[in-house]
């Protein structure tokens, strides 16, 4: 395809969804990327990737597990809040879901994306990265975004990736949505290695014997400890601390990067066991509804922008490159000869995605806050590990919701036929206990 053929997509913010979406596309397509900050330096702790999106990034994308240098979920252990063991039990999700659940720090995966969008040696063209570009308004009728210096782009298909404040949700609504308060917040910090070391209690989280998910437990809060940076020898471990918001005297905020208050940290955990009252990051926890649409014309939102969740069930970022695979799969095969069929694939793509990243969504709220209106998932725990981690693409998935999708490259209406009756949930193979406990407990 030459390059008067490709679409021109830009994509609105270079976080995680944003450069997974820009690494998805620039295999047939011209991708531009805005990002207001200057990217000096990508905030936030750590991050899951479980083996759903792992899979996608890794086999699809060419994501470098070397490079990466990420720790691997082996075990997963929960305390009550006095330290007396409850669980423990061994995770291998290479075995049962065919690839691994990475637990990064956020700027290793958030570089290494960003390395897969724009190093020349990927395929197609490298996407291009523009910072200190703060778009104004978008506009998904015209395909046009206003920059806060006046400058008008253009493009085919628009893709806000702008998180929870998004100004493109706001172009698909008509109206500016607040997230609402969950009742929680988390603190949240990284602690060296050498520290941790220092006590021979807590040594065993990042020594490589036991690598994995750590949870200490009361009945409103709790603490989520994993290593991060480092494959066999973690350099850090990160620390999510989820108190009620009527534990805190300060007020939290949504921001990343939020300075939180150790004595106020110590203090909501008094009752824990000493060994676990240990700088920190102060975040508050919004909640948000599942949204009706995520398109308006040649716009679509994805990642926080049109489904942001509760960290109960460590998806957030699993679901942005979920998101970014079904904009690659499904936008696949078209030329700008074709753009006047934009707005159909367009919600295409979310008609195969808004189900499933409304449903986690809705689970992690569950977990996290309990049920929203007498609204419960009749899925237990241990099925809802496959729903999560049982995923394989956007193409596949279609199948099992019944989609049919033509002409795409790769893929074909044989490939992805609907089956019959209504049924929508995938095959629920047999999981293990242990991934059944930690999604019913780990935060």
């Amino acid at each position: 395809m030459s390059d008067s053929e490709r679409l021109k997509i830009i994509i609105i913010g270079a976080g995680i969804a944003g450069l997974a979406a820009a690494t998805a596309l620039r295999a047939e397509h011209q991708v531009l990327v805005l990002e207001s900050s200057r990217l000096k330096q990508e905030v936030g702790a750590a991050i899951h990737l479980g083996p759903n999106a792992s899979k996608i990034a890794i086999e699809r994308w060419g994501m470098d597990l070397t490079r990466l240098n990420s720790p691997e979920v082996a075990w997963y252990t929960e305390y009550t809040q006095q330290g007396e063991p409850q669980i423990k039990a061994q995770i291998d999700t290479r075995r049962d879901f065919g690839a691994p659940w990475l637990l990064n720090h956020r700027v290793d995966l958030h570089q290494e994306l960003r390395r897969l969008a724009t190093d020349a040696e990927g395929p197609g063209a490298p996407a291009t990265v523009r910072t200190g570009a703060r778009v104004l308004s978008v506009d998904g009728d015209e395909g046009t975004v206003t920059l806060g210096d006046g400058e008008i782009l253009k493009a085919d298909v628009l893709v806000g990736a702008d998180g929870i404040h998004s100004i493109a949700r706001t172009a698909v609504l008509g109206y500016d949505l607040v997230a609402k308060r969950s009742g929680h917040s988390a603190y949240r910090m990284l602690i060296p290695r050498e520290k941790v070391i220092e006590d021979p209690e807590l040594s065993f989280l990042v020594d490589g014997t036991s690598l994995g998910i750590t949870t200490f437990v009361s009945h409103d809060r709790r603490v989520v400890a994993y290593p991060c940076r480092g494959s066999t020898r973690p350099e850090l471990l990160n620390i999510v601390a989820i108190v009620p918001d009527r534990a805190l005297e300060a007020g939290s905020t949504e921001s990343w990067s939020a300075e939180g208050s150790v004595a106020e940290l110590v203090a909501s955990f008094s009752s824990f066991a000493p060994k676990l009252r240990p700088s920190c990051g102060l975040w508050q926890l919004r909640d948000q509804d599942p949204l009706h649409s995520w398109t308006r014309g040649r716009l679509i939102i994805i990642g926080d922008a049109s489904h942001a969740m509760l960290p109960h069930q460590g998806q957030g970022g699993g679901q942005s490159v979920e998101d970014a695979e079904a904009l690659g799969a499904l936008l696949s095969g078209l030329t700008r000869a074709q753009s006047s069929r934009i707005p159909q694939r367009l919600q295409l793509v979310e008609s195969v995605r808004i189900e499933r990243a409304s449903k986690i969504q809705g689970y992690s709220r569950e977990k996290a806050l309990g049920a929203k209106d007498g609204n419960t998932f009749t899925l237990n725990a241990g099925e809802f590990s496959a729903y999560n981690y049982s995923y394989f693409g956007a193409l596949d998935w279609a199948r099992k919701l019944g989609i049919e999708v033509d002409g795409l490259e790769g893929g074909g209406k044989e490939q992805v036929a609907g089956r019959d009756g209504d049924e929508k949930e995938p095959s629920e193979a047999p999981v293990r206990q242990a991934l059944a406990s930690l999604v019913a407990a780990s935060g």
